[in-house]
Formats: C-alpha cells, sequence, structure tokens
C-alpha cells in the first residue's frame, strides 16, 4: 500500500536510466584499470550503472502502461 500511494515521475526515471546507461558505456571506453583502480571495481562500477539503467527504463515502461495512452 505504501508503495502504491507514491508518485512515480516517468520521465525522470528516463532521464536517469539513459544517463546511467550511457554513464556506464563511457566508463567501459575511456577508465582504463591501473594503480589506483582495479580491473574488477570497474567491471562492478559498469555493471552497476547499467543494472540501474535497466531497472529504470523497465521501471519507466510499466509506469507509462498503467498510467495509459496520452498522458
Amino acid at each position: 500500500m505504501l508503495l502504491r500511494s507514491r508518485e512515480t515521475h516517468p520521465r525522470l526515471m528516463m532521464r536517469i536510466g539513459l544517463a546511467c546507461l550511457a554513464l556506464g558505456g563511457l566508463a567501459r571506453l575511456f577508465v582504463r584499470p591501473g594503480p589506483h583502480l582495479s580491473a574488477d571495481l570497474l567491471d562492478g562500477m559498469t555493471g552497476f550503472l547499467y543494472g540501474v539503467a535497466i531497472a529504470l527504463l523497465l521501471l519507466h515502461l510499466v509506469v507509462n502502461r498503467r498510467r495509459g495512452p496520452g498522458i
């Protein structure tokens, strides 16, 4: 009940999801492991960003589908 009463903002979810997707891709391309950054940490950060992006974009689709067309 508590989760259903909360207001959701689908456009904000989509923007944050797309930003996380872009950051994950850019981190994979430009950030290289070195003496201060291990490859495991880089994989973890990239995976986290991709996971947040997938979750937010799927949640955006669910919220939009429940609201109906034109809203």
